[in-house]
C-alpha cells in the first residue's frame, strides 16, 4: 500500500509540472504543450481512489500549487474569476469520482473522463467567451470560443483534443496504479477455472 501511495504522489507532482512547465519553457514550448494537463483526471481519480479527505487534500493542493504558479507567471492576480471557475470546475468532477467509487472498471473510468474534459471544455470555453472581451456578443461568438477560439491562437478544439488525451492518458496510469486488485492471483484463477 505504501508503494500506491509513493507513486500516486509521484503522478501527482507529475501533473503539477506538466501543467505548469510548459508555461514557463517559453512561448513556442507553452503553445505546444498547452492543454495537455490532465486537470479533470486528476480530481476524478483523486475522489475516485483516495479516501475523501487526503483525495481533496493531495488533488486540491496539485491545483492551488500550480495555479498560483501559472497566475505568477502570467501576471495574474492569485485569485482571479477564472481561477475560480477552474476551481469549481475541479470541485464537480472530484464529487463525480468520489460518487463512483464503488464502480471502479476501466470502463467507468473511461466514460467518467470523457464527460469530464466535455465539462470542462465546454465550461471553460463559455468562461472565456464571457471574459474575452474580443468574442461577438451572442450565440455566433459563443460557438466561435467553443470551435474556432479567437484568431491567432490555434482553435480552442485542438485545446480540447490536446486536454482529452491529456486526461485519458493520465487516468489509465491512476487506475493501474490503483485499481482493486484480488488478494490472491492463485485463488482468483482457482475460481475462474472452476
Amino acid at each position: 500500500m505504501v508503494w500506491r501511495s509513493v507513486i500516486s504522489i509521484l503522478l501527482i507532482s507529475i501533473f503539477v509540472a506538466i501543467r505548469t512547465l510548459p508555461a514557463y519553457a517559453g512561448n513556442g514550448t507553452a503553445e505546444a504543450l498547452a492543454n495537455i494537463s490532465p486537470m479533470a483526471s486528476l480530481a476524478l481519480c483523486g475522489g475516485m481512489f483516495f479516501p475523501r479527505h487526503l483525495g481533496a487534500g493531495l488533488t486540491f493542493g496539485a491545483f492551488i500549487i500550480s495555479d498560483i504558479l501559472l497566475n505568477l507567471h502570467y501576471n495574474q492576480p492569485l485569485v482571479n474569476p477564472y481561477s475560480i471557475i477552474l476551481l469549481l470546475v475541479f470541485s464537480l468532477l472530484f464529487m463525480g469520482g468520489h460518487f463512483l467509487r464503488n464502480r471502479r472498471t476501466a470502463l467507468v473510468l473511461l466514460g467518467a473522463g470523457i464527460g469530464g474534459t466535455l465539462l470542462f471544455y465546454l465550461v471553460t470555453n463559455t468562461a472565456a467567451y464571457f471574459y474575452a472581451t474580443a468574442y461577438e456578443r451572442g450565440f455566433s461568438g459563443w460557438l466561435q470560443a467553443l470551435t474556432v477560439g479567437l484568431p491567432g491562437y490555434p482553435p480552442t478544439w485542438v485545446f480540447g483534443l490536446r486536454s482529452l488525451s491529456g486526461n485519458l492518458v493520465f487516468a489509465l496510469a491512476f487506475y493501474l496504479v490503483m485499481r482493486p486488485r484480488p488478494e490472491n492471483v492463485d485463488v482468483c484463477a482457482t475460481t475462474r477455472v472452476a
